[in-house]
């Protein structure tokens, strides 16, 4: 049992940079996995030692990553790349790490493993780098926008802590004892300027969003630039991504595949995003030194159908659906959700109108609040509530899907 324990304990699943190299190998290659057969052999190099644990993983995303680019895939995330004018005049660095993460002859893709990173989360050099080229992409000039990379100069500071936050402010986590030799007065002091600085993080981030949602077109190229890295390197650079996908390892499915589209041309997948991002000031928090740094928020409006999934899965105690489901549509996947509901009322006696009765109530609460949200988004909230009925418009016709379709038709 010990050497079972040591055994797992050192076990290492795959980080995000070693996935970039799965996806590349499992793209390029087929099963059994060799670096005879590899044609980007560092990628194989760098992930040798997850196979063949890690090879079926690799077999699925790389068939799934043949569906969407063609040509020999390359690594490039691990490299560094030449930052622009621009970005090397308000960061002071020459080289950055690209936004590519993988490239074939078709596209330059920045990738991200579900449930990853943040959209930004810059410091305050990055930060006003960022808006001050989004500013210049418009070829405007704009005195609130300029105002914010001001702001962000003059307000971004650093809380100067030997730990974490949460240590300071409540000791039962000071689980390392990294205050231990601090007095009472001297954490006092500390967590007066920690609020301090929360209140200015506060204030900006009220301002910000003011500013942003006024100034729809730099909050999109803000948002490209955080996407794709124009801007950040020269134009032409293979550091620029032009197509964003999210995956999830176990399952080796795409999430999202999204175009950038170009400077001059938008995509219309990066407006959707921009309508649903905002941005907040808060600590980059690490083991000491937090600092403040512009973040994003990007809001996922649920659809009626997945409301009503969410919903029984909770009053059936269910976390996560098994295999059974995986090739069902959602309309068949709530109908057999209802009916196990049902069954479990009737095993325990319960009342059938009243389990109704309650679930209406969950779902009309929750229907309330994601309605109250979209409409608070401005100009793509009729693009959004549609989204959440089921509610596909055309040149020719509306195409109305799921339970919201009867909803919807009424």
């Amino acid at each position: 049992m010990k050497t079972f324990k040591q055994f797992i304990k050192e076990q290492k699943s795959p980080s995000g940079a070693e996935y970039e190299s799965i996806i590349t190998v499992g793209y390029n290659q087929s099963k059994p996995y060799s670096l005879k057969n590899a044609k980007d052999k560092n990628a194989f190099n760098t992930v040798k030692q997850f196979f063949p644990d890690y090879e079926n993983e690799a077999e699925s995303l790389g068939k799934t990553f043949r569906s969407v680019t063609k040509g020999v895939m390359v690594q490039y995330g691990a490299s560094k790349d030449t930052t622009s004018s621009l970005w090397k005049k308000y960061t002071g660095k020459g080289k950055d790490t690209p936004k590519t993460d993988v490239y074939t002859p078709t596209h330059n893709i920045s990738l991200k493993k579900k449930g990853g990173g943040q959209l930004m989360s810059a410091a305050s050099k990055e930060a006003i780098a960022t808006v001050m080229g989004a500013l210049e992409m418009t070829g405007e000039k704009n005195d609130e926008v300029k105002k914010i990379a001001d702001d962000i100069s003059n307000n971004f500071t650093k809380l100067i802590l030997d730990g974490y936050i949460k240590a300071l402010v409540d000791p039962s986590q000071d689980k390392k004892g990294q205050f231990k030799n601090m007095s009472d007065e001297e954490r006092k002091n500390k967590i007066r300027e920690k609020i301090k600085i929360d209140e200015m993080h506060n204030k900006l981030t009220k301002d910000i969003n003011n500013v942003l949602n006024k100034n729809e077109v730099i909050k999109q190229n803000i948002c490209y630039i955080a996407t794709t890295g124009y801007q950040k390197f020269p134009e032409g650079s293979r550091g620029i991504a032009n197509k964003l996908i999210e995956f999830d390892p176990k399952s080796g499915k795409i999430l999202h595949n999204i175009d950038t589209g170009t400077p001059d041309y938008i995509s219309s997948d990066i407006k959707k995003m921009s309508s649903a991002t905002s941005f907040y000031v808060a600590f980059k928090t690490g083991s000491k030194n937090p600092y403040s740094s512009l973040r994003t928020r990007t809001v996922k409006f649920d659809t009626m159908n997945e409301v009503f999934i969410e919903t029984l899965k909770k009053d059936l105690n269910i976390k996560k659906l098994d295999e059974s489901f995986d090739n069902l549509n959602q309309e068949i996947i709530i109908e057999n959700l209802l009916k196990r509901a049902i069954n479990k009322v009737k095993n325990i006696g319960g009342s059938i109108k009243s389990y109704f009765s309650n679930f209406y109530k969950k779902i009309v609460d929750k229907f309330k609040n994601i309605i109250t949200k979209i409409i608070k988004i401005g100009k793509k909230a009729f693009e959004n509530l549609f989204k959440f009925l089921g509610i596909e418009i055309t040149n020719a016709s509306i195409k109305i899907s799921g339970v919201g379709g009867g909803f919807a038709s009424k």
